[in-house]
């Protein structure tokens, strides 16, 4: 008796089989049996179902990096004064709150939406209370009018462009502060 005659696992059974010699030909038959049924192309169609997709997904994933690398390469990118900015929003008016605040959240969304002249909104969002201030004690505590309410980020072609569009934002007619500052890049 062996080792594999003792091993009740895998190929246990296979000295109780009878022994079947299968002549060299048929596998070739069923082969192309099988392949004058469709059966075997449908086989290679699946390969290539899902190679199709991420042929695509990488093909997008290259055409947006060429993309962003000629708009980095623009003539008005390398003088510096294109680019993005942040827009940023001081000052919350007593009355905005309830149905006030969310008629005014709403004209901001329409106004940042139709930005024109080149200019086009990029991100932003309206800030709640400061949860904590960390590192050097201010000097100077801005009172609830004059805290930074949120921010805009906005792509221009020049600081005046930004300015321009800055002067549009409805923060300005409620009383409130609108700061431009370039985001460095």
């Amino acid at each position: 008796m062996t080792d594999r005659d003792m091993d009740p696992g895998r190929g246990a059974l296979r000295g109780a089989l009878p022994s079947v010699h299968t002549p060299a030909a048929l596998g070739d038959r069923v082969r192309a049996s099988l392949d004058a049924r469709g059966l075997m192309a449908a086989r290679a169609r699946s390969r290539t179902r899902w190679a199709v997709p991420v042929g695509l997904i990488a093909a997008g994933f290259l055409l947006g990096f060429l993309v962003r690398g000629s708009r980095a390469a623009r003539p008005a990118d390398v003088d510096g004064r294109a680019g993005r900015y942040a827009l940023l929003l001081y000052g919350v008016p007593p009355e905005d709150t309830g149905a006030v605040h969310a008629a005014r959240a709403r004209e901001y969304g329409r106004w940042a939406s139709d930005l024109g002249a080149g200019a086009r909104w990029v991100g932003g969002h309206e800030l709640a209370g400061v949860v904590e201030t960390l590192g050097a004690p201010p000097t100077e505590i801005p009172a609830p009018r004059e805290r930074l309410a949120g921010f805009f980020i906005i792509e221009a072609t020049s600081p005046e462009q930004a300015t321009e569009v800055a002067r549009t934002c409805p923060h300005l007619k409620y009383g409130g502060r609108v700061v431009v500052m370039a985001v460095a890049t």
